[in-house]
């Protein structure tokens, strides 16, 4: 095991519990530019345009071979775009019974994740971008931890889908000829892939993130270049190979002060956050896709759940106004530089 000592865990209410709510029903999802850094799309559809669950709709200019597939089946509603046609999202309302691209042909592994949009799946550390479909990594990193605010240990979600999620660590062991480590942090945490490297890590945050697991296994430079893959993909990899669509559901986290009961839930795969929320969550509240540390604002044309996001977030969207609020002794604030006095009662 390897113990991160230095670190922050934020002291926010409304942790979610491992009881998993019922799936809500979701009338449409979204690709959001904010998942993929530095992508610039050729679009193959337009707005109006029917898109099946898998196909391709755009291809990154500069990383040819790069596609990203619909995550749903219906009408594209909406191409977004801001300043200077920056490329935001894009929005599909799904159809009542949607229809799904089957992918038959899984000789060509490197393939077959170009054709479903899962090389996405990998990043490349420095940089964290997609990588070139050329490009042989020195390692692998899955990510098994997570110490996000109000986040869940990632095996109390692994455990459901634990044959889909052996199956995708089996193929990559298979197809790809580097080191692949799988970082955990739940004792229970089953190792049942021989052909990998296992690391336990305790600590608190950033004690889940690659980076830290990356600079103490296998530290990179430009020349030595690293993958990351979470385990989320790992799980969609394995319903890839075993069912052979796309995935469109997973179990994510709500949770947050303003959420009335956090808790797991399985829902739709980039779907919209209020359908998602519907009924859960404070009126008067900030919705986050992703942690309160790295995720993005829930609103307009991003009301969507980020591909790559684990949980929603929910705070109270006001600002509390005590006058000489830093004169005041703090018994009740936190504190990392013990400035107040409630580092005095930490328990």
């Amino acid at each position: 095991m390897i113990k991160i000592s230095k670190g922050l865990d934020l002291p926010i209410s409304g942790s979610p519990s491992l009881d998993i709510s019922d799936e809500p029903k979701v009338s449409s999802v979204a690709l959001l530019s904010n998942d993929y850094v530095g992508m610039k799309p050729t679009m193959f559809f337009k707005e109006g345009d029917h898109v099946n669950c898998g196909e391709k709709i755009f291809e990154d200019k500069k990383n040819k071979g790069v596609f990203y597939c619909a995550p749903g089946s219906g009408l594209i509603k909406a191409v977004n775009r801001g300043d200077k046609r920056k490329f935001i999202s894009i929005e599909i309302d799904l159809d009542n019974e949607e229809e799904f691209i089957e992918f038959n042909d899984q000789e060509n592994f490197i393939n077959l994740l170009q054709e479903t949009g899962l090389w996405n799946s990998f990043r490349t550390r420095p940089f964290n971008r997609t990588p070139a479909i050329s490009d042989i990594p020195k390692g692998i990193f899955i990510n098994c931890c997570d110490t996000n605010p109000l986040s869940v240990d990632p095996y109390e979600i692994i455990k459901y889908d634990q044959d889909l999620f052996d199956l995708g660590l089996e193929i990559l062991v298979k197809k790809f000829e580097c080191d692949i480590y799988v970082n955990y942090q739940n004792d229970k945490f089953e190792k049942n892939n021989k052909s990998v490297t296992y690391t336990q890590f305790s600590g608190p945050h950033p004690a889940g993130l690659s980076s830290t697991h990356i600079s103490q296994l296998c530290p990179v430079n430009l020349n030595k270049i690293v993958w990351t893959i979470g385990y989320q993909d790992i799980i969609s990899i394995g319903h890839l190979m075993q069912y052979k669509t796309l995935r469109t559901s997973k179990i994510i986290a709500i949770g947050g002060p303003s959420v009335y009961e956090p808790s797991l839930i399985r829902t739709r795969i980039a779907g919209n956050i209020d359908e998602i929320t519907a009924g859960k969550i404070n009126p008067n509240s900030r919705i986050i896709s992703g942690s309160v540390l790295h995720g993005h604002q829930s609103d307009g044309v991003m009301n969507y759940l980020g591909i790559y996001d684990n949980q929603i977030s929910a705070i109270p969207d006001e600002v509390n106004e005590i006058f000489m609020n830093w004169l005041m002794p703090g018994k009740n604030l936190h504190s990392k530089l013990n400035v107040f006095i409630s580092s005095f009662f930490k328990t």
